[in-house]
C-alpha cells in the first residue's frame, strides 16, 4: 500500500476536474434529478456557514454530492438576486461551461433525464469514427450538461 493510500489521500492528477459546483434554486428537485440520472449521492444537510454572508454573497446554501471516487462537488442554492441560468430558449447559441458526464447509454439516459424533469437540448450525436457519442440535456434548474458514451 502506498503512503497516499495509507493516509487516505488521492493521487494528484494535474489538469483533472476535482470539484464541480452546480447552481440550483430547488435543492430537493436538483438532488432528485442528479441522483436519479447519474447515481450521485447528495447530503441534504447544508454545509454550515462559518461566517455570516455579506449582502453580496451569491448563495444561500451549499449541499455536497459525490459518487464514490468519480465526482465531488456541491449544489449551490443561489440568492434570489444572483440566480444563474445557463440556457435560455431564446439564446440557443449561447454556450455555457459544459460539464460532460460519462454514461452507459445516451438514448436511455436522455429518456431518464426527461422522465426526471430535464429536457433534451441536443440529441445523441456521433463524435466521429470510434470516438463515441454525445448529447446535451437541460437539468431541472436550467443548467446545460453534456453526456458521453462509447456506444
Amino acid at each position: 500500500m502506498s503512503t497516499e493510500e495509507s493516509q487516505g489521500t488521492r493521487e494528484v492528477r494535474v489538469g483533472q476536474v476535482c470539484w464541480l459546483e452546480i447552481p440550483v434554486s430547488d435543492i430537493s428537485r436538483a438532488s432528485k434529478f442528479y441522483e436519479g440520472l447519474f447515481g450521485w449521492q447528495c447530503d441534504l444537510n447544508p454545509v454550515p456557514q462559518v461566517e455570516t454572508p455579506t449582502p453580496d454573497c451569491p448563495f444561500k446554501g451549499m449541499y455536497f454530492f459525490n459518487k464514490k471516487d468519480t465526482v465531488n462537488g456541491a449544489f449551490v442554492v443561489m440568492s434570489d438576486d444572483h440566480r444563474v441560468v445557463n440556457f435560455f430558449e431564446d439564446r440557443p447559441r449561447a454556450m455555457p461551461v459544459l460539464p460532460t458526464i460519462q454514461v452507459a447509454d445516451i438514448a436511455e439516459t436522455l429518456k431518464l433525464a426527461e422522465k426526471l424533469g430535464g429536457k433534451t437540448q441536443w440529441p445523441r450525436t456521433t463524435c466521429g469514427p470510434n470516438a463515441g457519442f454525445y448529447a446535451h440535456v437541460i437539468d431541472t434548474e436550467g443548467n446545460m450538461i453534456g453526456m458521453w458514451a462509447q456506444n
